[in-house]
């Protein structure tokens, strides 16, 4: 039973059909219906309902490569269009030399290929080998102006992320163009967000430019109600 229940928790996130995505729209909807001041305690309760359903359903044993065929996604407004012949990642804000990067610039920057687990306060689990680039090599690049704290991540589906400078650096961020050696539209294709440690929705996708910013402002989630470190087992 427990295998079965497990097993439909995976299907249901790697799926990518309308029911699916009318659940995540009527989730998000009661959400956001509930008055801000009690956002962060309603989400603090999920989020521990849902570490407590991964013991149960054993999502911790779940160690092996996640297939792309089970990998799950949330994106609650679909999949953007991107045009690899004209996309583009700029890198400005609180930088000395602000420029932007074509697809193939980017590939040929040196690359990282490892092995990354993502846990989504959804409650399933991906372990993938992704492939891409270091931030470091980006922030080297364009250099960061003094004061400079986070990196705002902005993306094709107007999604918006904040992490500080210092967790990028401590979890290692990378920004992936292949999962499993493959490029997945609905996976983030051609730029997501890689942070080991980190719950899914500080993994954006679909990324097109990344803002240093010398203030402590918050991504879309945070600003919504979740722990803005996010770090997984955040409830606060």
């Amino acid at each position: 039973m427990l295998k079965l229940a497990s097993r439909g928790v995976i299907r249901f996130h790697a799926s990518q059909g309308r029911f699916k995505q009318a659940v995540l729209r009527t989730g998000h909807a009661i959400y956001m219906a509930v008055p801000p001041p009690l956002r962060r305690h309603v989400a603090s309760g999920y989020i521990g309902v849902t570490l407590l359903l991964k013991r149960v359903l054993r999502v911790e044993e779940q160690t092996e490569l996640t297939p792309l065929a089970d990998a799950g996604t949330l994106s609650f407004w679909g999949v953007p269009k991107v045009d690899i012949a004209t996309f583009s990642l700029t890198v400005e804000g609180a930088v000395e030399r602000p420029r932007s990067f074509d697809y193939d610039e980017l590939m040929a920057l040196p690359s990282v290929d490892q092995l990354v687990r993502m846990d989504c306060v959804g409650g399933f689990r991906n372990n993938t080998r992704m492939s891409g680039v270091r931030l470091d090599t980006l922030f080297d690049m364009v250099g960061l102006a003094p004061g400079a704290q986070r990196a705002v991540f902005h993306c094709a589906d107007d999604y918006f992320e904040s992490i500080t400078l210092t967790d990028l650096r401590r979890h290692d961020a990378f920004l992936a163009y292949s999962v499993n050696g493959t490029a997945v539209p609905h996976l983030g294709y051609p730029l997501r967000l890689a942070i080991p440690g980190k719950y899914g929705y500080k993994w954006p996708k679909w990324v097109t430019r990344i803002e240093i910013v010398a203030d402590d402002r918050k991504g879309y989630w945070p600003e919504r109600g979740l722990p803005d470190r996010g770090n997984v087992g955040d409830r606060r």
